[in-house]
């Protein structure tokens, strides 16, 4: 008997097997069913990311072939792909690590000649199964398969990575250069309506229906649930990057520009002294402006109108740090964090944002990819965490209440 004849019964020799396709399991565990039913009697069941050949499709459920025998699966839980790569480990001993980058958690070891299916690619980086969890292996050290066959792949006369001396510098291929990204459509095919929901709801229908086509592509590539970064820019400024006026939302920050302008000098602080004022026992509030020191003190952060007063009086004191002082577009990610996201300085990050919307897009990724943890979380969905790496120590409970509260509405709006 030939192996398809013994792999999918005696029909096979009259079917084009060409025409069946292979799926991923994307289910802890999933039953493989006689009828497509739920009430059907259970054959087997499989295990996430085992690889199946899925033969047609009846309604809701797939009919599909492994060497188990043939049964039926429910769509939702197969992703069909349209090849299945697997890689083969060339170093005697591969590092297994929490995330795609050297100083995330070691999971475990490999030996040389393991072979996984690739889960996913990222720079210098793929994502296997490891013992029922995802883990993460540097592809300096494997090789890619495709049908037994070795198409790409590390140097194989490398000979150990026991103590993984890859240095730890930042050599990431930022999202705001690809030149991919650059034509993805920002906005969904599919547009959700927002009648009937609260201010919270519309708007979540609002950023989904602006963004959501990108940020879907992104979080995939990532591993992410375009749910939670979705949540992020919700949280972060309502959704949106830029005013009705069509300036780039902002928050200038008194306190972070006394740092970076007012405490270097007596000379500086003098100037400060005269413009800008702040809480000593707590630099977050007490926020206050004036143009000149005849003036009425103004309260800041009443409005975007104050946002760019405040930001313009510290530009004519020192362009760099005011912009350094601001946080920008919907990610609202400050200005002094230019180099994590790609930008040369400070005043190209203003510019480019200022620009597109794309790049403020590209900006939340690029700043949780900057940091192993910001991503970790998000890929656990452990928003109090994340409230403390993406937003400082104020009041994360009340971030990752917020958080919740997006993710959940999100959740409902695009099953």
């Amino acid at each position: 008997m030939g192996f398809f004849s013994w792999l999918f019964g005696s029909k096979t020799k009259t079917e084009d097997v060409t025409k069946y396709k292979k799926g991923m399991v994307t289910a802890s565990i999933l039953n493989a069913r006689k009828k497509p039913s739920a009430k059907a009697k259970v054959l087997y069941q499989l295990k996430k990311n085992t690889v199946v050949t899925v033969m047609n499709t009846e309604d809701k459920w797939y009919k599909i072939s492994t060497q188990l025998g043939q049964a039926y699966c429910m769509r939702e839980y197969i992703q069909i792909k349209e090849e299945i790569e697997k890689l083969v480990v060339n170093a005697n001993v591969l590092n297994v690590r929490s995330f795609y980058s050297t100083d995330s958690t070691v999971l475990g070891k490999v030996k040389k000649g393991s072979i996984f299916i690739v889960l996913s690619k990222h720079s210098g980086w793929y994502g296997i199964d490891f013992n029922g969890q995802k883990g993460f292996v540097n592809a300096d050290y494997v090789s890619l398969l495709t049908d037994g066959k070795t198409i790409s792949g590390g140097d194989t006369n490398k000979k150990d990575t026991k103590t993984d001396t890859s240095k730890n510098t930042d050599t990431r291929t930022f999202f705001n250069s690809r030149k991919d990204l650059a034509t993805v459509a920002l906005a969904p095919k599919k547009l959700l309506s927002d009648a009937g929901l609260d201010k919270y709801g519309k708007i979540a229908v609002k950023t989904w229906n602006n963004y959501g086509n990108l940020i879907s592509v992104i979080s995939k590539e990532l591993g992410i649930d375009v749910e939670i970064a979705l949540a992020v820019i919700c949280v972060e400024s309502g959704g949106s990057g830029f005013s009705s006026d069509g300036k780039m939302i902002i928050r200038f920050e008194n306190h972070v520009f006394y740092t970076y302008f007012g405490a270097k000098s007596e000379e500086d602080k003098k100037k400060y002294d005269e413009h800008f004022t702040f809480d000593a026992k707590n630099r977050r509030n007490g926020h206050q402006y004036r143009a000149k020191k005849s003036d009425d003190w103004k309260t800041s952060h009443n409005g975007q109108a104050t946002e760019w007063e405040s930001l313009e009086i510290a530009r004519s004191l020192s362009e760099t740090n005011a912009l350094y002082s601001i946080s920008m577009g919907a990610p609202q990610v400050m200005g002094f964090n230019y180099k994590s996201i790609g930008y040369s300085s400070v005043k190209d990050m203003f510019e480019a944002f200022s620009k597109d919307i794309r790049y403020h897009i590209m900006a939340l990724f690029d700043f949780c990819t900057a940091k192993s943890t910001r991503v970790q979380y998000l890929l656990t969905g452990d928003f109090l965490s994340f409230a403390k790496e993406y937003n400082g120590l104020t009041a994360p409970e009340a971030y990752e209440k917020r958080l919740q509260q997006y993710y959940d509405i999100y959740k409902e709006i695009l099953k």
